[in-house]
């Protein structure tokens, strides 16, 4: 009579080790997996940043517009002038006029002013008024375009085939485009050359 054999002690052990060694493998992937995922995420909400905030610089900075300004905006950019373009810049900041259609209660032409402030690149606009000294920029909430920003820095381009400059004193023309660098979360963004369609106009 045949008598039934079971698993030794040593089969056991080995199919214990072999389990053990598959949940391992297991939790590994798991973790790479949620870990890839992760990485994936923020790549992905970089690029989005990166492209919505270059995006609408490029939109409302290249449809600056040449219009008439009266008095000194000493506030912000000690320039001088008493008629001139509302256009003036140095190297870490810059003040246009565009027009801008964001809903039925924002729409015509605003005056739009970006600075880089403590590690901030701010936004602030206003409607459009002809006196400089119309607008108090102090008292105007900003907008925070993008946090932990390390280096900003703006260019100025008065004529095609010419130098770049840092500084754009209002006169009675804006640049013929505007250069945007911007070093954030230890990173360099594409350079931003944006084209200001709005030159074509300029005062002569």
């Amino acid at each position: 009579m045949s008598r039934s054999r079971g698993f030794t002690l040593l089969e056991v052990m080995i199919a214990l080790v072999l389990l053990s060694l598959v949940m391992v493998a297991t939790i590994a992937a798991m973790r790479t997996l949620g870990n890839t995922k992760a990485t994936i995420g923020k790549v992905t909400d970089r690029v989005d940043e990166v492209r919505v905030i270059s995006e609408f610089l490029r939109t409302n900075l290249g449809a600056a517009i040449p219009v008439v300004r009266v008095g000194s905006s000493a506030e912000f950019f000690s320039d001088g002038g008493n008629y001139s373009t509302y256009f003036a810049g140095n190297a870490t900041g810059l003040m246009w006029v565009a027009p801008l259609l964001t809903g039925a209660d924002m729409a015509g032409a605003f005056i739009l002013y970006l600075t880089l402030v403590d590690e901030r690149l701010e936004l602030k606009w206003h409607p459009y008024q002809m006196e400089a000294d119309a607008v108090s920029w102090g008292v105007i909430e900003p907008r925070t375009l993008l946090a932990s920003v390390e280096e900003f820095e703006v260019g100025y381009l008065a004529f095609y085939g010419g130098e770049w400059i840092d500084v754009w004193e209002s006169t009675q023309r804006i640049p013929v485009a505007v250069r945007i660098s911007i070093k954030s979360a230890d990173r360099y963004w594409p350079e931003l050359v944006v084209r200001l369609s709005g030159a074509e106009m300029n005062m002569r």
